[in-house]
């Protein structure tokens, strides 16, 4: 009889202290397609999204602290919805809100079953949801601490794209290419100045960086820098961009470009490439063709692009040109 008591107040004090609720709990998605479209709900957030707003978030935590199960676990996970799919800005505050719901365990579960298995999800996945909001807030506060120092002038390039893990200096490298559009022209010049106001150039970001400081800024002397540096893909991509620009400081990228060995063969390309030609293309390509080493690559690359007429006329009345070479190519 004792033993039957015992386990009654047991069981009493069990429901009381609501630990049925830590335990996870099954759903039907039929059920939980029914809270998440509940009209009841959505009022309910709409309330709580208004303490948002008012970034009162004492007020926030005891609304949703008084609701019953289940409705305070779709209460955090359409409140949190709503914020990621209103890009709402985070206050600090709000900030610690989302990360202790992060921290939370959901008390719902759906069970999915499929061809010879079966697994749970969470059926109000609140936590995931914070996390993308978190990542996100972080995120803003590195993109505004790079534009305020950016526009100030204080951003040290060379400790801020090298002093962390390699992870944060990749993060920070891929910022830098986002924000750089929306950087104010002096504050452009503050970082492309810290390379080429230097007599010796002792670092250089990586190439894909250089090329991004050179897009925005349209600084001759960052493209000499570019052209300077070992030719990959990113060098490679710009001289093709310039070549689809086409106008006169594109043109004259392509032709510096074409000092780099590396680079040579595709900038000629690039310039035979863009129509009409120009005189002052026409004097660069008559010069190339002056040359033995280059004549007949030169010489190939105009005939592909139709200016065979052009190239006998040369051959036949420039003595500048090779026109033994030229006369080769015509010939194939």
């Amino acid at each position: 009889m004792q033993q039957g008591m015992l386990s009654s107040l047991l069981l009493t004090l069990f429901l009381a202290l609501g630990v049925p609720q830590a335990m996870a709990t099954q759903m039907t998605p039929e059920r939980v397609e029914l809270w998440r479209q509940s009209d009841h709900m959505q009022v309910k957030v709409a309330e709580l999204l208004q303490y948002v707003v008012e970034d009162n978030i004492d007020t926030l935590n005891f609304s949703l602290e008084r609701l019953a199960f289940p409705q305070q676990e779709v209460a955090r996970y359409l409140l949190l919805q709503k914020l990621e799919q209103q890009d709402v800005l985070l206050t600090p505050k709000m900030a610690i809100f989302v990360e202790n719901q992060k921290a939370m365990i959901p008390t719902y579960q759906v069970l999915e079953r499929g061809d010879g298995y079966e697994f749970t999800t969470p059926a109000f996945n609140y936590p995931a949801i914070a996390s993308r909001l978190l990542k996100r807030w972080q995120q803003d506060q590195s993109t505004l601490d790079f534009v305020m120092k950016a526009e100030r002038q204080e951003l040290d390039l060379q400790l801020w794209l090298t002093g962390g893990s390699v992870y944060q200096n990749q993060t920070r490298e891929r910022l830098l290419m986002r924000e750089l559009d929306s950087l104010s022209p002096m504050a452009i010049q503050g970082l492309t100045s810290q390379f080429t106001d230097e007599a010796v150039v002792s670092w250089l970001p990586s190439a894909e960086v250089v090329v991004r400081l050179a897009q925005v800024s349209e600084d001759p002397e960052m493209y000499k820098l570019l052209w300077l540096m070992k030719a990959n893909l990113h060098s490679e991509n710009e001289l093709i961009r310039l070549g689809r620009v086409a106008d006169e400081f594109a043109v004259k990228q392509i032709m510096l470009a074409a000092k780099n060995p590396q680079l040579n063969e595709l900038a000629i390309k690039q310039l035979v490439g863009i129509k009409p030609m120009s005189n002052e293309v026409q004097e660069y390509l008559i010069a190339k063709m002056g040359s033995n080493d280059e004549v007949s690559f030169v010489a190939r690359q105009l005939v592909e692009q139709g200016y065979s007429g052009w190239l006998a006329e040369l051959a036949n009345s420039d003595k500048r040109v090779k026109s033994h070479d030229i006369l080769n190519v015509l010939s194939q």
